[in-house]
């Protein structure tokens, strides 16, 4: 992503002037969403101090620096990274900005990316898919390449002996180990909320892995699997994933002597275990983590193990 990066003055008429307002003045293009992602973010200074607030007066005879995020191009079609594959399995790194499978919005997909890699080969495999990630969720995704191995492995989903494990960065310093068990439903606006009835039980654990000023290293642990179930729960306790915007995580950082503007939310899907539908012996796949989250595990002292 391009940034843009600007030096203003705000004169003595200035003076008394909010600071969004007089951004929105000097930047024309920029909308006030950007420069409202900016301010959160850290990444707006008047006089050379970090100045967050919207609502700031200006005083006038000020220096005003600031970096914006450029427009994001749509996402370019991956290689398709294959994490492990046997007769009737196979195990991708789904990348960010991608589905699981074909939707309305006629943005890119897994499983489209999947049926491409098997109609090049000689197998003629037709692909099931089994589980799914949300689009800009990264990781381990399953997809069953036969009937045998897709009624299995279903049934190891719908029974919870599949264990499932993510990484997360979290905004702000969340507790050593915590839970939460609650009733989810779909909300309005493509969010899903917490209800006292009429929804479904949705339960995930915690362990915090490393800490740094603003943000933490989470390892979540979900025994269900509802839609936003990870993100819905770390929002509701004060902590949402870094780049979620949709449940009122932070979108700008100032990392590093930098500003660091997130493209997507900061959840990866690191580790998945089950039984091996044809050897019979429980397994593991893992996927690496991906490039976006190394800027922040640097800020930790000492660098966790992942």
């Amino acid at each position: 992503m391009s940034k843009r990066r600007e030096e203003l003055f705000a004169e003595g008429k200035d003076a008394g002037t909010r600071l969004d307002l007089f951004l929105a003045g000097c930047l024309a293009g920029v909308s006030r969403k950007t420069i409202k992602r900016a301010l959160d973010g850290g990444c707006v200074f008047v006089d050379g101090r970090v100045q967050r607030r919207a609502n700031y007066s200006l005083r006038g005879n000020e220096r005003v620096f600031l970096t914006l995020a450029g427009e994001s191009p749509p996402p370019a079609k991956p290689e398709l990274h294959i994490l492990y594959r046997d007769e009737g399995l196979l195990a991708i790194d789904k990348p960010a900005g991608f589905h699981s499978h074909p939707t309305v919005d006629g943005r890119g997909n897994a499983l489209d990316l999947v049926r491409e890699e098997l109609a090049a080969g000689e197998g003629g495999e037709t692909p099931i898919l089994l589980h799914r990630l949300d689009g800009d969720t990264t990781g381990v995704l399953l997809f069953a390449l036969n009937i045998e191995t897709n009624r299995d492995l279903a049934r190891q989903f719908a029974q919870r002996q599949v264990e499932k494990t993510y990484l997360a960065l979290v905004a702000g310093n969340p507790p050593d180990v915590f839970s939460v068990r609650n009733s989810l439903k779909a909300g309005v606006r493509g969010r899903t909320i917490a209800v006292t009835s009429g929804g479904q039980i949705a339960e995930t654990h915690f362990r915090t892995l490393s800490r740094a000023a603003q943000f933490a290293l989470v390892e979540a642990l979900p025994k269900t699997g509802r839609t936003h179930q990870i993100r819905t729960h770390l929002a509701g306790l004060g902590h949402p994933l870094l780049g979620d915007e949709l449940y009122g995580g932070p979108t700008s950082l100032s990392l590093g002597g930098s500003c660091l503007h997130l493209r997507r939310h900061l959840l990866h899907a690191s580790r998945l275990g089950f039984f091996s539908p044809e050897s019979r012996h429980f397994m593991t796949i893992d996927a690496p983590l991906p490039t976006d989250f190394l800027p922040f595990l640097r800020e930790f002292s000492p660098a966790p193990g992942v």
